[in-house]
Parts: structure tokens; sequence; C-alpha cells
């Protein structure tokens, strides 16, 4: 008898610590250090608080890698993991094969919305999808959690469609609201594309205001420095626009001199730029050198090299219209959504 009754206690203290292991299954991955399990109790746009133990812990949203909630379904977990290795198409066929009608949390469903959008918006961007639904997709999840935890790199992709597409008006909106952030590494990058969408609408006072708020942001990451220079950068593109073109190009070529060539991102657009000054100034020859630059050495950067092969088939029309229209076929099969395809 005392068999069973220790054996009906055992059941009932089993029964009694249950609902505490349940609520203890959400998992946050951090970006550095242990990942922490518990119960998520709230989240806003600059914090996660999770119920460790007893005890709530608060996690800044830009710390946090990803988070895994207790009843999210293994293929839309698998996706999170494909999309950290840069497997982007794989991370959409694990999304395809999610039952939508079986996320009952609603924080599931979001994470769903969220991460749908996000790998559609980056295919979309190599010419393998539609930005129009991707846009679609990733406002539908704003507008369904405008305090997820995801906003401000919801806001970044969305602007970063919005740029491709030549749509600036839409891009800068949607980088304001990134630069609303309270964290130093969002606000610069969000202010150096203020200033680029601004600079393409010809609003150079404003562009200028902008690379100069992230030239000033004090951040010491290597992509806070990196988003410092080309916020140097964007500022020489203005004095181009100022017609300061002489001073331009010196400082660019200072710049080539100065910094390190394997940062693509970088002197992709330094080229680039350069290719602008010298075509303000007439200098189409050497232009045509500066846009080559970037063409032979950095077609890793999607956006640049759209850029730089589009006025390589202007250039090209005078002297050599093969390579012109060599240029003109390679833009479009390659950067078949991107702004300078369409021009």
């Amino acid at each position: 008898m005392n068999r069973y009754l220790k054996s009906f206690a055992a059941c009932g203290l089993i029964a009694a610590w249950t609902p505490c292991f349940a609520q203890e299954a959400d998992r946050i991955y951090p970006k550095t250090g242990i990942t922490v399990t518990g119960k998520i109790v709230e989240v806003t746009r600059d914090h996660v608080v999770a119920d460790i133990r007893g005890t709530k812990e608060n996690y800044p949203s830009n710390t946090i890698q990803r988070i895994v909630y207790e009843t999210e379904p293994a293929q839309l977990s698998r996706a999170k993991e494909l999309i950290l290795s840069d497997q982007w198409d794989d991370a959409l066929e694990s999304l395809k094969k999610v039952d939508t009608k079986s996320l009952l949390r609603e924080e599931v469903k979001k994470e769903f919305l969220f991460y749908f959008g996000l790998v559609q918006s980056h295919l979309a961007l190599q010419g393998q999808g539609d930005p129009q639904v991707a846009e679609t997709q990733l406002l539908k999840f704003v507008q369904r959690d405008a305090q997820s935890y995801h906003f401000y790199p919801t806001s970044d992709a969305l602007g970063t469609l919005a740029m491709a597409t030549g749509a600036y008006d839409k891009a800068s909106k949607y980088f304001a609201a990134m630069a609303s952030a309270p964290f130093p590494e969002y606000k610069i990058k969000a202010q150096y594309m203020l200033g680029v969408a601004t600079l393409a609408l010809g609003k150079v006072t404003e562009a200028r205001a902008a690379f100069d708020a992230a030239s000033s942001i004090s951040a010491d990451n290597a992509e806070a420095k990196r988003y410092r220079k080309m916020s140097q950068l964007g500022l020489l593109r203005c004095d181009s626009a100022d017609k300061k073109v002489d001073e331009a190009i010196k400082n660019l070529r200072v710049m080539v001199s100065e910094n390190d060539a394997t940062d693509s991102q970088l002197f992709a657009q330094i080229y680039n730029a350069l290719g602008d000054a010298h075509r303000q100034a007439g200098q189409e020859e050497e232009a045509l050198l500066a846009y080559l630059h970037t063409d032979l050495l950095f077609t890793s950067e999607p956006d640049s090299h759209a850029e730089a092969l589009y006025y390589l088939s202007q250039l090209f029309l005078k002297t050599d219209p093969q390579r012109a229209a060599d240029a003109k076929s390679r833009l479009q099969s390659l950067y078949t959504n991107s702004a300078w395809a369409k021009k």
C-alpha cells in the first residue's frame, strides 16, 4: 500500500511541476553566448523579455539571432537555420511545407509571416522572385505586429527592396523608420541608406545631412566602421552633384589608396563614384575605366555592378556598340528586377 501511495504522490508531484516545464520551452538564440530556454512574456521592437525559471530577463532585440517558439513546426525552425547559412532557396522550400492552419500560437503565425517575407525579399533582389509580392508579404507582417523584435530588420528589407526597384521615396520612409532604432549599428546603416535614397531623388542637402549623421554615430564593430567610410564616400558623391568634381575625384583617389581593396562593397562604390564624377567632368574615357573596375573586379556586389553595367552600356555606345550591347544584355539578364535594368 505504501508503495502505491508513493506512486500516486510521485504522479501528483510530476503533475504539479509539468506546467513549469511547459512554460520553459521557448528558446532564445543570442548572436553571442549560450542559448536560453524559458517563456517569452513580452516582445517589443527594442527588447524581448523571457521568464527564466521565475526570473524575468531582458534581451535587447539587436542581440537576438533568432527565437524558436515552443509550438512552431520543424519546417519553420529549419528555415531559420538555413537562412543563417545563406541557403535561401532551401529556406523557401522548407517554409512552403509549413501547414499554416496548424499554427495556433499567435507568435508563431507572426514568425512565419516575417520569415516568408524575408526569404521572398532576398530572392527577389537576386532576380528570383517578384519584389512587389515580397513587399506585400512584409507589409502584411508589419500590419499584424508593428511591435515585433523583427521591426527594424523588416524596415531594412523593405527599404532595400524599394531601393532596388527605384522607389526612392518609399525607401526613404522605410529607412527613416529603421533610423528610429536605439541601436547604433541599425541607426548608422539606416542613416547611410537614407542618404543614398535622398541623393537618388536629387535632394543633395538632405543627403548630406543623412551622411553626416551616419558619420557621427559612434559604434566600434566592423560593419559600423564600413558604413562610416561609405558615408564619407556618400559625401563625396554629394560634392560631385554640387559640381565640385575636381575635389571629389581627388578625394576619391585618396580613398582608393588608403583603404583595403578586399572590401568589395566599399571599392565597388568608390569606382562607381569615380565614374560619376568623371562623367560630370566630361571625361568619358576615365569614366569607362572606373566603371570597368566594378564590372571586372566587383561582380559580387549586385547593386553596384548593375549601376556600372548601365553606364557602360551608355558610354560604349559611341566607341564600341558591341560592348554596349553586351553590357546591356548582362544587366537585363543578371539584374532583371533592378531599377538600372528598367531605365
